[in-house]
């Protein structure tokens, strides 16, 4: 539906719900098609009440923020934070909520056009919430919770197809554990063993990757007989970037795996793929996989599941075959999914406390890794990560107080890995924050290669194999990251500021004999946005800008699909490059999924709701070993303050539904009949 100017107003049928939402409109809120929708659908069932319809409008408004639903009585308070944080737009007249939140919730829950759970089929649905909180949604994202919660326990609650018996699973816990067999990773193997949907979250390093390739050596050991079909293995991730990095994890430290050679060729040879070519997603939002044509697999592990939204979710519980096994790895603290839900949060509940966990609707099938190895070289970064995970006050003070320099933590031998550059004075960056910023690509990053290969061979090294290929495995050495894309701190500004000094030194170092055409110049970052199967590029995917001499122009290269450093690079002509941005600074959400030694992040340098905790630890764990910051403590410390608060009923919808707790018998002769016995 297209959307209308607001200064030409709508003419909507229902005149007084058009002047009653239009503060909310103007105050950038709701938007015209909410209005529209809502004009359209409810005359049909008598509904002309402008403060029922301004309710509802939010509902139909929730998934654009992220929510399933919408709590008319907290509402109000979450808007007006969001006004108070971007400030008021020339013009803007007060939004004007209802006097009585709870009155006005009541007339909403009462109209027409909403149903109860269960009752008639209805545009909107009423759920009470665990904690009596009455949650309105639209008929289809409920429809969507509902599915989601049915296949999930369809998982949980039935049996594998192929089973290893009890000493099968012992012997290989053992021989792939050794003395760590009582370990974090070997339970999430044996849950991932004998269960069909097992959970996994931890941060950075936590060993995740590592508890999922002795799961995989283990089937395959066990399950892969001549007179056996082979045991079929599918890979797979959000984005095209989280797939490559997953690539280049699950290929390290190969060698150290107590497993047959062919087994260890079978995991080399497993190549990650992104969801949506997973289900086979068509452009007409049609899937090749769901519920009635499975996936053809046995196993299914998908990495960076906090990025799932609701619908994707639903789409790949319900294109899991009968019998076969689903893992999902990824890390709770970490941003939710740009679109409505936050699955994995719902799954695993939240810290009830530093020590421990809450009860999540699937207890038996998560499992939390809480000791973290990537940050051991870098216990800075670590230290902070810990303290933000943990959540109290005191923790949070100790986290702004590590970011700022005023302690180092225990055990760092190389003080300074974390360095505060201060906040941007009047919202600019100043000439040395931007230097700062800029420096470690040619300390670390992808421009050090560049820069000495312009200086030792001239312009031609940007054409030379060897160049290229230092140039790729060097992309992840540094990166900025923004909270926002507009602005002077955002993402737009930023890569304007840096472009100009990137290029301008290796301009300098080619001594003026780089060309560019238009806005690609050779040695820019960019970054593609949308799946390109066309091209083989994929959303996520950053190359780099170089001359082709076959093609007699400029041309973006890019590392291999499969995520390893031998495979031939990937090229296309800056002609056919797909959507894309400059890629020297990218939004913390895109970051999702990545890995770098060095981190620059650019905090909002104002109010900004979505500056909040999840954002900032998911930008502080992107980097390895070191971290650069830029923006005021006293920011910083709100935005840790801030939590991201998705509204959803799926945690609820799974404990309504959850049948008693069962277990099922491994032993191979039950299981090759197919059957479970209950206990």
């Amino acid at each position: 539906m297209t959307e209308l100017p607001v200064s030409k107003g709508l003419g909507l049928r229902n005149a007084r719900f058009e002047r009653r939402a239009a503060p909310f409109v103007h105050a950038g809120i709701l938007n015209e098609t909410d209005l529209l929708t809502l004009d359209l659908v409810a005359p049909r069932f008598g509904e002309d009440d402008p403060e029922v319809l301004l309710g509802l409008a939010f509902a139909v408004r929730a998934p654009r923020a992220g929510h399933v639903g919408v709590d008319l009585r907290a509402v109000s308070g979450h808007i007006d934070d969001e006004l108070v944080a971007r400030g008021p737009r020339e013009g803007q007249e007060p939004v004007g909520w209802p006097a009585d939140l709870s009155a006005w919730e009541s007339r909403v829950l009462a109209s027409p056009l909403v149903a109860a759970v269960p009752g008639p089929m209805r545009p909107f649905v009423r759920e009470t919430l665990a904690d009596g909180r009455q949650l309105v949604l639209t008929r289809r994202l409920w429809d969507e919770q509902e599915r989601t919660a049915r296949a999930l326990l369809a998982l949980q609650s039935t049996p594998v197809a192929r089973a290893l018996d009890a000493a099968a699973l012992e012997a290989g816990i053992d021989a792939l554990f050794g003395v760590d067999s009582g370990s974090e990773a070997a339970a999430a193997v044996k849950t991932a063993t004998t269960r069909r949907l097992t959970v996994v979250t931890g941060g950075p390093g936590t060993g995740k990757t590592y508890s999922i390739k002795r799961l995989l050596a283990l089937l395959l050991t066990a399950l892969s007989h001549p007179d056996s079909p082979p045991f079929r293995i599918a890979l797979a991730a959000p984005t095209g970037k989280a797939a490559a990095r997953m690539a280049t994890a699950m290929g390290e430290d190969l060698h150290t795996l107590a497993a047959p050679d062919p087994v260890k060729a079978t995991l080399r040879a497993l190549v990650p793929r992104t969801l949506h070519k997973l289900l086979g997603m068509r452009p007409d939002g049609s899937v090749r996989h769901d519920l009635a044509r499975p996936l053809p697999f046995d196993l299914v592990v998908v990495d960076e599941a906090s990025m799932i939204d609701l619908a994707l979710m639903r789409r790949l519980v319900e294109a899991v075959p009968e019998g076969a096994r689903l893992v999902l790895l990824g890390d709770r603290d970490q941003l939710a999914s740009v679109e409505a839900g936050s699955v994995l949060a719902d799954l695993v509940g939240e810290r009830a406390s530093p020590e421990g966990a809450s009860n999540p609707p699937l207890a038996d099938a998560v499992v939390r890794f809480t000791r973290s190895r990537r940050f051991e070289d870098a216990p800075g970064i670590g230290a902070v990560a810990a303290a933000i995970q943990r959540g109290d006050d005191g923790s949070l003070r100790d986290a702004v107080a590590l970011l700022r320099g005023e302690r180092d933590a225990p055990g760092e031998t190389l003080p300074g890995r974390l360095r505060a550059l201060g906040s941007a004075p009047d919202g600019f960056p100043s000439p040395e924050q931007l230097t700062a910023l800029t420096a470690p690509y040619f300390d670390v990053g992808y421009a050090r290669v560049l820069e000495a290969g312009l200086a030792a061979l001239g312009p031609s090294a940007l054409a030379d194999p060897r160049v290229i290929a230092e140039t790729l495995a060097a992309l992840d050495g540094y990166r900025v990251l923004a909270v926002h894309r507009r602005g002077p701190l955002g993402v737009s500004g930023l890569t304007r500021a840096l472009d100009e000094r990137v290029q301008a030194r290796l301009q300098q170092a080619a001594h003026g004999a780089l060309r560019s055409e238009g806005l690609f110049w050779p040695g820019r970052l960019v970054l593609v946005t949308v799946n390109a199967y066309d091209v083989g590029l994929m959303n996520g995917d950053v190359g780099v800008i170089v001359p082709d001499g076959a093609l007699g122009s400029l041309a973006g290269v890019f590392p291999a699909a499969d995520g390893r450093t031998d495979s031939p690079p990937r090229r296309v002509a800056v002609s056919r490059l797909p959507p894309h941005e400059g890629a020297l600074v990218m939004t913390v959400h895109k970051s999702q999924g990545s890995q770098f030694d060095h981190v620059g992040l650019v905090l909002a340098g104002r109010e900004s709701p979505i500056e909040t905790r999840e954002l900032i630890y998911t930008g502080i764990t992107r980097a390895r070993a070191r971290l650069t910051w830029l923006g005021g403590s006293g920011e910083l410390a709100r935005a840790l303050r801030r939590r991201v608060l998705r509204t959803s009923g799926l945690s609820e919808r799974l404990r309504a539904q959850a049948p008693a707790t069962v277990e099922f018998d491994t032993r191979s002769d039950v299981q090759d009949k197919g059957k479970s016995r209950l206990r």
